[in-house]
């Protein structure tokens, strides 16, 4: 399941993600991404992982598609739970030119002024 908020312009874009993504879930992320890139560039992204039980096979195939649109994205900040394994600096170096920064559930407020600095 996917919840996608702050699509209006001088907002965070926030992703939450619960137990699976599908390929819809993907979908509706990159039409939010394009969205806000139109609205703004660079566009910082909040990306909440609660109960994680990884990406369907089609998802993962979308996922790829949304490749495109990263060169658009300036910070990421990555607020999850237990259940997501973890970012490693291989995945970081695929994606050059962002700030990926991981924190815990309980520093959410930590991560959206870590990303709002840029708004101010």
């Amino acid at each position: 399941m996917l919840e996608i908020t702050g699509e209006a312009k001088g907002e965070i874009l926030e992703v939450t993600t619960e137990e699976t993504a599908t390929r819809d879930d993907l979908q509706r992320f990159e039409k939010a991404l394009k969205a806000k890139k139109l609205q703004e560039q660079p566009v910082n992204i909040l990306f909440i992982f609660k109960n994680i039980d990884g990406n369907t096979p089609k998802a993962m195939l979308e996922g790829w598609k949304i490749a495109t649109h990263l060169k658009s994205i300036k910070k990421s900040a990555i607020v999850a739970d237990e259940t997501f394994v973890g970012l490693n600096k291989n995945i970081e170096n695929l994606i050059p030119g962002v700030e990926i920064n991981q924190y815990p559930m309980e520093e959410m407020e930590v991560a959206k002024e870590w990303l709002r600095e840029d708004y101010s």
